[in-house]
């Protein structure tokens, strides 16, 4: 095995002008060992050896040179070492019946280097989403109610949010930042906030945050909040962030899928700009646009 696999190594190193000749060479050689051995012995069908190689590493055309090229050094060696060909039918026979040969020797070899392609890009996909929902999986597994102690990660990913020009510049603001840190302590400490109705006006409703970890640090959170007094079962998605070095990881659709699946029995609402990603994930999960606001928020809902 260890051998086996040197030697693998060893042709995926050379270059494929370096493969080529040395299959020109091995035609050569089996020809000129043909020829030398007269007509006591024929070494013609080993030269469907470096045809088949040829399809196998090359493709079609390069194994079609080859199919020619032993074709011709079949029916030259039977020509001149052991029968000359009476007639031009019999020398039209012999082309076909030994291009037929070599051919169906590139195709076999086509053929499974087509399977062994697939078979290597199934199992490809295979590891690659296996990958995938197990890093998911442990994302997931790290999806928790946040504590006061994660308040200056999300207060960072705020900014960071604010820096991409997804959320008010005013965040970065250090005094804003401040008053970010009380409000959210207090809103994870007492599970309530006072915040603006999109009606108009403002009043005390309920705030959660959820945050992903991953390596110890917070990578994700949302803030979920109620709609108002009289709808105290409804959350509105009010905002989520993931950190820049993982987006493109999945992370936001875990969320997205996190807090649809966690509030599933309740009615869900969601504001995000036009053409937004975020629009775009909550529309494939059931959300309907119900509204667009004054400030150009798009509203979304989905009903229980």
């Amino acid at each position: 095995m260890l051998y086996q696999r040197t030697f693998s190594e060893r042709l995926r190193r050379l270059r494929p002008r370096q493969l080529l000749l040395s299959l020109l060479l091995l035609e050569a050689l089996i020809f000129l060992l043909d020829m030398d051995t007269g007509a006591s012995i024929s070494y013609a069908p080993f030269l469907c050896i470096p045809t088949a190689l040829a399809a196998w590493w090359f493709g079609r055309w390069p194994a079609l040179l080859f199919v020619v090229l032993s074709t011709a050094a079949r029916v030259i060696d039977f020509s001149l070492m052991r029968a000359q060909h009476q007639s031009a039918l019999m020398l039209t026979y012999d082309v076909l019946q030994s291009a037929a040969f070599y051919g169906c020797m590139a195709l076999i070899a086509l053929a499974l280097r087509r399977q062994r392609n697939h078979i290597l890009e199934h199992a490809r996909h295979i590891r690659s989403s296996f990958k995938h929902e197990r890093h998911l999986r442990h994302l997931e597994s790290s999806i928790r109610r946040a504590v006061p102690d994660d308040v200056p990660a999300i207060i960072h990913l705020t900014s960071l949010a604010a820096s991409s020009g997804s959320f008010d510049q005013v965040i970065t603001d250090s005094v804003r930042q401040a008053a970010l840190d009380s409000s959210f302590r207090a809103g994870i400490l007492q599970g309530s906030a006072l915040r603006d109705v999109w009606s108009g006006g403002q009043c005390t409703v309920p705030i959660e945050f959820w945050v992903a970890e991953s390596e110890g640090e917070v990578r994700s959170y949302m803030m979920l909040l109620g709609v108002d007094q009289k709808d105290v079962l409804s959350r509105e998605l009010h905002a989520m962030v993931v950190d820049p070095r993982n987006r493109g990881q999945g992370l936001g659709s875990l969320m997205v899928d996190f807090f649809c699946s966690h509030y599933k029995q309740r009615t869900l609402i969601a504001a995000c700009r036009p053409e937004s990603t975020m629009l775009s994930m909550l529309l494939k999960r059931g959300f309907a646009q119900t509204d667009v606001s004054r400030f150009g928020y798009v509203m979304l809902r989905r009903e229980c």
